[in-house]
């Protein structure tokens, strides 16, 4: 089992959950005494949120690049960033340490091909929906159509994620309001590309296929960590 570098804390509450998945795949594959060998960092959120806010990405990858100069440093084998936002930063965390990095799109693009979804609605922090990262990231790797929701829908949603998921808090108004937002799209299906957003919905909340990004991308990387075993 290789070792996995999983830069975490952005938020806490989805890094949890990585950790989580990470371990029960590992269970599933060899048995329930067994844990994912796993190195973690964990970015300061609070950091991390002030240079979101300022729009500073330069400080904002910095802070993910620096994470990722600790785990090469600590033995890590590859690299998994537990954050869809935070993928702004992943050609350059590869880049500074030389490792392998498990991409979050990769896994996500594998599955709507897999599910032959053409028109899927992305759900996520405003600058997932709306920004000049993400969108063009995943346009390289999938060709379908990838619906995004109004700005005021868009507004709604970045208040669940960073006033209530990123803080724990699962609120049944919040996910009626992002069920109503999904219902008035014609859409093939839902990715869910906020890692926190897998705490509010999934599939028995939602009629269209959904797109769990934090658990594809922990099966993704689970199952790198035992490539070549």
């Amino acid at each position: 089992m290789k070792l996995l570098g999983l830069i975490g804390g952005v938020s806490p509450e989805s890094t949890v959950i990585y950790y989580r998945l990470l371990n029960q795949a590992v269970r599933a594959r060899l048995g329930g005494e067994h844990s994912a060998n796993i190195v973690l960092y964990t970015l300061d959120y609070g950091t991390m949120i002030h240079h979101y806010d300022a729009g500073d990405w330069p400080s904002f990858i910095a802070e993910v690049v620096k994470g990722a100069e600790h785990l090469a440093a600590a033995g890590a084998e590859a690299l998994v960033i537990s954050s869809n936002t935070t993928h702004v930063a992943a050609e350059a965390a590869q880049e500074a340490t030389g490792l392998p990095l498990i991409h979050l799109l990769d896994a996500l693009t594998d599955a709507m091909n897999s599910a032959g979804a053409k028109k899927p609605l992305l759900l996520g922090t405003p600058v997932v929906m709306g920004g000049d990262h993400y969108l063009p990231a995943l346009a390289q790797r999938y060709d379908g159509d990838v619906l995004v929701p109004t700005a005021e829908e868009q507004a709604e949603i970045g208040r669940i994620i960073l006033d209530e998921l990123v803080k724990g808090e699962v609120l049944e108004p919040s996910r009626a309001a992002l069920q109503a937002i999904i219902a008035r799209h014609d859409a093939d299906g839902v990715i869910l590309g906020c890692t926190e957003l897998c705490m509010i919905l999934s599939q028995a909340h939602v009629a269209a296929p959904v797109f769990d990004t934090t658990a594809l991308h922990a099966a993704a990387a689970s199952a790198y960590a035992f490539q070549g075993d």
